[in-house]
């Protein structure tokens, strides 16, 4: 098809809207990250300046004292903003945000626009020692969910969209859109995108960046010194300093989760927790105020040389601490700001050492610091493309490219021997999720329970008797029977090979037992809206064929997912997918043709295709149909006689307005005497 006007076909007309909604998302996800600066900037204020003058830390001495007060009054903050968005605020949530994109439906809420950003916002005002990257790729990423939202685009896009906002987030910050790029496909898509997608993150990082100059001038948050590599032979003191970080990230973190299984094992309410976590930061502080906040400033002053090497490993393990505490606690913010600190006080204490031992091999100061960011950045997150890309931007220099790579690799290296699993999916790897799924997998992921469940379910009342049980198990094919209550409400599952088991196993149930007895009451059950991949996990686990779908535990029961549903819907999904892969193998469509599929109204029932006579009176050929009430049948070739029911999909060929033509005749033909429906099916037993 082409459009008047723009001589595209449609798929390249969606594919030209596509990328103007990246570019809405680049500019939206640039505003929101400058408005987030803006917010930190207004609580730090308030947080660090206007409390800190009035309780006279400023003065030093025993004042210093009250630094943890600061860190107590923007804990309230928070606490006040959970209130309000109870379930949104407290915590690490970026592992959260990547199962979402990857596992769910790629749906953020609305809300996270403005509940991250004032959040972290709170959180690093008042000196949490958590960083700023995660909130703002949460942010960027419901802006591009909201987009998708709102435009109705289907889960894989949206999921686009979602990458493309959180990355023009990083862009923005680090005046990177290639890092930008990187860190969308590389940490939030995981490496898993189409080429056509790279467009479409690229467009969007590139938009931000541009916004951003257009309203700032530009400038990134770092002041990073030239780089400068003196010789060759130093690339093996880098690669020892790869080898020391990537020890080091690994152990940043098993120490960043056990202490948050530390802190949720603590049976205190969530405002304690948070109190206690904020009260131990500040204490840190009180010798260390460079470690407050994610320190940026005093990255800055490293990189340019300052500081001994004393200060700058008490700085690099109070930051593993502080960190580990701040986000364990519940403080909001991400693990980025802390990375880049440590990376950068570590990298800066190698180089005062090397340059005791190994004069002859050590470079300048700013230079070892500015590796170190980088290579720790790979070390923690696993992501090595989007640490040397960050780096190439940040000094666009050449030089750095050999040093980086050496350091970065070697760091990822060694920190993926000693703990395979990244600082985000560590803590979904030990719950037994992993964002490294099949194909099938994904495909499942991307479909709804709601889609596939049968509402048609035989049940049992839980007062039913034993008889009556034995009766309706065995009038059904199910290898489950739900048992409900009198309102419909799902009270537990009976599992009826377990039934016959225990009726071959002599033991007397006497007269007076009945459904609720036999049944399980603590059953597994699906929610509507969970995906197939849920389910399947579910049924697999239970060792059982079929699962209840339920709103929630004690809710009415809504229907019922198979094994045999799950299995139909991945083929279904994998035949699309095949079809669709192989489509220009066999026919190229003339430009301005299409094929569509078109449901069978009411009115053209009982209709056929000799007397519709598409072809004849609006150039359109019906290929194939499927029956209305038999889906799991497929498409076959239609002949001209067969008569149509309502429902039935029809494939159809032709030009776009002359389908749309022939589809307006079939909600317009009348019959004189239509087909009768088909019989609706049996009521279910009960």
């Amino acid at each position: 098809m082409r459009l008047p006007g723009f001589g595209l076909r449609t798929d390249q007309f969606e594919y030209v809207v596509l990328i103007l909604l990246a570019v809405v998302v680049g500019i939206f996800g640039a505003l929101g990250n400058l408005g987030f600066r803006e917010l930190i900037k207004f609580f730090s204020w308030l947080y660090r300046h206007v409390e800190w003058h009035a309780l006279g830390i400023d003065r030093g001495g025993w004042f210093l004292a009250f630094v943890p007060v600061i860190l107590l009054s923007g804990g309230l903050g928070m606490i006040v903003l959970n209130y309000i968005f109870p379930g949104d605020v407290f915590g690490y949530g970026f592992p959260g945000f990547l199962e979402m994109v990857n596992l769910g439906m790629a749906r953020i809420k609305r809300s996270w626009i403005f509940v991250k950003a004032a959040g972290a916002a709170l959180s690093l005002g008042s000196g949490a020692s958590v960083g700023r990257e995660g909130p703002i790729a949460q942010i960027g990423g419901a802006i591009g969910s909201a987009v998708a939202q709102f435009f109705a685009l289907s889960p894989t896009r949206a999921k686009v969209l979602v990458a493309a906002g959180a990355g023009a987030g990083i862009a923005t910050t680090f005046n990177s859109p290639i890092g930008g790029l990187m860190f969308a496909q590389e940490i939030v898509l995981l490496g898993h995108t189409e080429l056509a997608n790279l467009t479409l993150l690229i467009v969007a990082t590139t938009s931000a960046v541009v916004t951003s100059h257009a309203i700032l001038g530009g400038g990134a948050v770092f002041d990073v010194p030239r780089f400068v590599l003196r010789s060759y032979v130093e690339l093996v003191t880098y690669g020892l300093l790869g080898c020391i970080l990537g020890v080091l990230g690994a152990s940043y973190i098993t120490f960043f989760h056990a202490t948050a299984r530390w802190f949720r094992r603590l049976e205190v309410p969530e405002w304690a927790r948070l109190g206690l976590g904020l009260l131990i930061v500040g204490l840190v502080a009180i010798p260390l105020p460079q470690n407050l906040s994610d320190g940026y400033p005093i990255i800055n002053l490293v990189m340019a040389g300052e500081y001994g090497f004393g200060i700058l490993v008490a700085l690099t393990f109070a930051k593993i601490f502080a960190s580990s505490v701040s986000l364990a606690c519940g403080a909001p913010g991400g693990t980025f700001g802390p990375t880049f600190f440590i990376g950068t006080m570590a990298g800066g204490a190698f180089h005062r050492l090397s340059r005791l031992v190994i004069p002859g091999l050590t470079g300048p100061r700013g230079s070892y610091a500015l590796i170190g960011l980088g290579a720790f950045l790979a070390a923690v997150t696993h992501a090595p493309l989007t640490a040397l890309f960050l780096l190439f931007e940040m000094t666009h220099s050449y030089e750095v490219a050999v040093p980086a790579m050496v350091a970065t690799i070697t760091a990822l290296v060694v920190s993926r021997a000693i703990e395979t699993e990244s600082m985000d999916t560590y803590s979904l790897a030990r719950e037994g999720k992993t964002l490294e799924i099949s194909q099938e997998r994904l495909a499942l992921t991307q479909i709804p329970v709601s889609a596939v469940m049968t509402k048609h379910v035989t049940y049992a009342r839980e007062n039913a008797s034993l008889s009556d049980v034995l009766q309706i198990a065995g009038d059904t094919a199910q290898s489950t029977l739900p048992v409900v209550g009198a309102d419909g409400e799902l009270i537990g599952m009976i599992v009826t090979r377990e039934l016959l088991a225990l009726m071959v196993s002599g033991e007397d149930l006497g007269p007076l037992v009945n459904a609720y007895d036999l049944c399980k009451t603590d059953c597994p059950f699906v929610k509507p809206d969970s995906n197939l991949d849920v389910a399947s996990q579910i049924i697999e686990h239970e060792g059982i064929d079929e699962v209840p779908v339920a709103e929630h535990a004690g809710g009415a029961l809504l229907g019922l997912v198979t094994r045999m549903h799950i299995a139909q819907a991945l083929n279904r999904v994998t035949v699309s997918l095949a079809s669709l892969t192989t489509r220009d193998q066999g026919i190229f469509w003339a430009t301005g043709y299409r094929v569509d599929r078109l449901e069978i109204p009411l009115g053209a029932s009982g209709m056929t295709i000799r007397k519709l006579d598409p072809r004849a009176r609006f150039g359109v050929t019906v290929l194939a149909c499927q029956d209305g009430q038999d889906p799991d049948a497929g498409f076959v070739p239609i002949t001209p006689d067969r008569v149509l029911k309502r429902g039935d999909l029809v494939i159809v060929a032709g030009r776009p307005t002359d389908i749309r033509r022939f589809a307006r005749d079939l909600e317009n033909v009348q019959l004189a005497e239509p087909a009768p429906e088909a019989q609706a099916p049996a009521e279910v037993k009960r």
